[in-house]
């Protein structure tokens, strides 16, 4: 086991002097461990890389194996014993619990406590480990060197509602109320534009003047329909005058098939009459039937016999259609008197029937009745179309009421203007101290716009960024004690490695000078060029790791074990 022991002002994790490797001894580890105690997901990442996917198996091993925990306490106070510390317990290994001060709790519970803990919120917008990071800047997937997004994939109304806490300038309920309606909001009017792309619509006036010229189409159809005959004449009798129709067509339809009938019929006659009158080559067909016989012995019959028997062939041929047709003929006559029946009977609706009326009507009945449909589905779109406009509408009142400046909007909080100026207080002249610029933080009250911006940071370097970074953190710090706002009294951070000589040293005198704990991974040789005294070191410095004494393993950690009776 190994205990670390933390202390007001600054908290060194630094390599020895003499160790051979500087790097990958465990210092970006503790801080991950911290994270870890304080609700971070997935614990693997104690000894898996993200980036690279690159597993410690020796770390891996030595959590598993002997089923290490880590423990943390919070305490309420820097100066004296309290009554109120909460003792923090992860079991790291897999499937290992979680426990709040002694009691095993879930999870999700667990993180619910620290947020209630740490920042007096119960509510689940912002959440703790959203609001967290913005003191742990050490991420499970890796170094996390986003200066203001600390979360993520994280939405704007998500930091929205963390900046909002952290500066509190507006209230939590409202924020996350806020932020639904945001969503809402975004994903309606991404309906409302693919549905104008489905529709082929651009905009809604056009699909009005089209609404208009449909209409006047589907009047002059109805004009000419008029003018083709009665409508009120025909609609009182469309029943019979279809039924007369359909009738007419069928005697119709059966006169023209019996016709045809008695034209293949004729012409069948025809044929016998010219088979019997035509003259035959009777040498050619005697000569053929000579072969025959030679051929087959057993004919009994005369070359005269066959002509004969063929001549009757065709004259019975010739009797049998002649017979057809007259049969043919007398259905005729039938058919025909039905139409003559048909005519007298319904000599009312004739005029529909043999004429073209009745197919001009049914044509420009059929486009007045598309025309009616297509004013339908315009309608219709118009219908939906102004639906959404409604709905967007009464969306963006609501978002206007909740946002700055807005009835919901309770006046004790306070103004987002007075915070940038109480935080600034303190951020610009920090920031001129350690690095000779000028920044200020700036907050939009923009709803769709990211909350908080940095100007005056052009060309900086990396390292001045990093610095920056440092300074941002410490600013909070003071500002968040001053305006007594619950929030954490520590920042954890694993970039000021990049940070170094009089920065360095300006940023540890500073965070020694404010009332919280400024926790930090650094090298040792990044400490000596910035020439902060080794006495000075020493008192800052709460834990040193070397290759040979890394923070799960070594010499230190088999000492703790043994004094315990764990080895």
């Amino acid at each position: 086991m190994r205990e670390v022991v933390f202390h007001k002002g600054a908290n060194l994790i630094s390599d020895t002097f003499e160790s051979d490797r500087h790097n990958k001894v465990g210092k970006t580890t503790f801080l991950k461990l911290i994270d870890v105690l304080l609700g971070a997901s997935g614990k693997v990442g104690l000894y898996k890389d993200d980036e690279t996917n690159s597993v410690n198996e020796e770390l891996r091993d030595i959590i598993n194996e002997k089923r290490v925990v880590g423990e943390m306490t919070l305490v309420n106070s820097f100066e004296r014993l309290s009554d109120h510390n909460v003792e923090l317990k992860v079991e790291l290994f897999p499937r290992g619990k979680y426990f709040f001060d002694g009691e095993k709790v879930s999870a999700k519970q667990y993180r619910e406590l620290l947020g209630e803990t740490l920042f007096a919120v119960s509510s689940n917008k912002p959440t703790f480990r959203q609001l967290i990071k913005s003191f742990v800047r050490i991420s499970l997937s890796g170094d996390d060197y986003s200066f203001l997004r600390t979360l993520p994939r994280a939405s704007i109304a998500d930091y929205r509602a963390v900046y909002n806490y952290l500066f509190d300038i507006s209230d939590a309920e409202l924020d996350a109320r806020l932020a639904e309606l945001n969503r809402e909001l975004n994903k309606l009017k991404e309906s409302a534009k693919q549905y104008r792309r489905l529709a082929g619509i651009e905009d809604e006036e056009q699909l009005t003047q089209v609404g208009v010229a449909l209409d006047r189409e589907c009047q002059r159809a109805e004009s000419r329909l008029n003018d083709v005959l009665d409508a009120d004449e025909f609609k009182a009798n469309r029943e019979a005058i279809e039924e007369a129709r359909s009738q007419y067509a069928r005697l119709c339809s059966e006169l023209a098939e019996i016709e045809f009938r008695m034209e293949r019929n004729a012409e069948s006659i025809e044929r016998a009459k010219k088979e019997i009158v035509k003259q035959a080559d009777l040498s050619l067909s005697r000569s053929f039937y000579d072969e025959v016989c030679s051929l087959i012995p057993s004919v009994n019959k005369t070359f005269e016999d066959m002509v004969a028997f063929n001549r009757a062939f065709c004259e019975n041929e010739i009797a049998y259609f002649q017979e057809v047709g007259a049969e043919l003929e007398s259905e005729r006559v039938g058919i025909q008197a039905k139409l003559a029946a048909f005519s007298v009977e319904n000599s009312r609706y004739l005029s529909l029937i043999d004429g073209d009326a009745m197919s001009e009507y049914e044509n420009l009945l059929g486009e007045c009745m598309r025309l009616r449909q297509e004013m339908g589905r315009n309608t219709e779109v118009l219908s939906t179309l102004q639906g959404y406009d409604e709905r967007i509408k009464t969306l963006e009142s609501q978002i206007a009421s909740l946002s700055d400046g807005g009835e919901e909007r309770e006046s004790s909080n306070s103004s987002h203007q007075d915070m940038m100026n109480s935080f600034n207080y303190y951020f610009t002249p920090m920031a001129n101290a350690v690095n000779g610029e000028r920044p200020i933080l700036t907050y939009s009250t923009a709803t769709d716009k990211f909350p908080v911006a940095i100007t005056d940071l052009n060309g900086s370097s990396t390292g001045t960024r990093k610095s920056l970074l440092a300074v941002y953190d410490l600013s909070y710090q003071e500002f968040a004690i001053a305006n007594k706002i619950e929030a954490p009294r520590f920042v954890v951070q694993g970039v000021v490695e990049n940070v170094e000589g009089e920065d360095l040293k300006k940023i540890v005198d500073i965070a020694n000078s404010i009332n919280c704990q400024f926790i930090v991974a650094v090298l040792k040789e990044k400490l000596d060029s910035s020439q902060i005294p080794q006495n000075a070191q020493d008192s800052m410095c709460i834990l040193e790791l070397s290759k040979q004494d890394k923070l799960f393993q070594g010499p230190t950690v088999e000492a703790n074990e043994r004094g315990r009776g764990l080895g």
